[in-house]
This record gives structure tokens, C-alpha cells and sequence, in this order.
């Protein structure tokens, strides 16, 4: 996956099952910040969310680079991976022991944040295009 780098874009690539904000709202989220060298994870439970930002500089990886990312839920909750190329290697950035529900539907996309809780929070106008690719 590689994100657009434009400032005020989020690409991302999450699982989705319930209605938002209500005890049926299960997700896990990957989410790339335009502008940042930030990884957004975060995982929804019935409505709740759980976010943690992760810079991936420190694993000499750049959103604006073709990157590979993972999370993989089993029944006691999730775990994200990125793969360093320097270690040449699957590297866990964060588990999360909360368990998810069942069945979710697979969603990718790039779009504008309005919201200012997400950095960044200004977009330029400048058109941002995100690249997934499957190995």
C-alpha cells in the first residue's frame, strides 16, 4: 500500500460489520496520514474505539513509499504488522488483546479528513492518490 502524501488525505484500509457509534460497531483499521509518516490503527468494539499512532520512520519505512502492511484478528483480539526491509521481516507495531466480532466486510479508500481529531488537519487541494497492491 502506498498512501497519497498530500497533507489533509487518508488512505486506508479497514474491516467493517454494524452500525457506526452503536453496540454493533465492529472495525480494524489501517489508516496512512497524508502529510505525516504516521500509521493510524485502531479497532472499534461494540462502538468503542481504541486508536494508537504509529511513525513508521523507526522501522525505515515512508507511507509515501510502496509499503506492506497487515493485521490479523484472531479470537482474543488484533495484531498489526508492518514488513521492515532492513530486517527483511514481518515486525509487530502493535497488539491490541480485545476480541472483535465475526464476519466484516473489506473497505479501501483515500479521502479528504474534515475531522480535526486526525493530523493532518489541513488539505491543500492538491489531487492525492493511494496505491494497494496484492502479494
Amino acid at each position: 500500500m502506498q498512501a497519497g502524501a498530500v497533507p489533509g488525505t487518508i488512505s486506508s484500509f479497514f474491516t467493517y460489520a454494524g452500525e457506526a457509534s452503536t453496540s454493533s460497531h465492529y472495525e480494524v483499521d489501517i489508516e496512512l496520514m497524508g502529510g505525516t509518516n504516521l500509521l493510524h490503527t485502531n479497532v472499534w468494539i461494540q462502538g468503542k474505539q481504541y486508536p494508537v499512532d504509529i511513525d513508521i520512520g523507526k522501522y525505515g519505512m515512508a507511507i509515501w513509499n510502496m509499503e506492506r502492511y497487515a493485521f490479523n484478528i484472531d479470537e482474543y483480539g488484533v495484531t498489526w504488522q508492518v514488513f521492515s526491509r532492513t530486517e527483511n521481516k514481518w515486525v509487530t507495531v502493535r497488539r491490541e488483546n480485545r476480541p472483535v466480532t465475526g464476519w466484516m466486510q473489506l473497505f479501501m479508500n483515500n479521502w479528504i479528513s474534515a475531522n480535526k481529531q486526525f493530523p493532518p488537519s489541513s488539505y491543500n487541494g492538491q489531487q492525492a492518490y493511494a496505491k494497494y497492491k496484492y502479494t
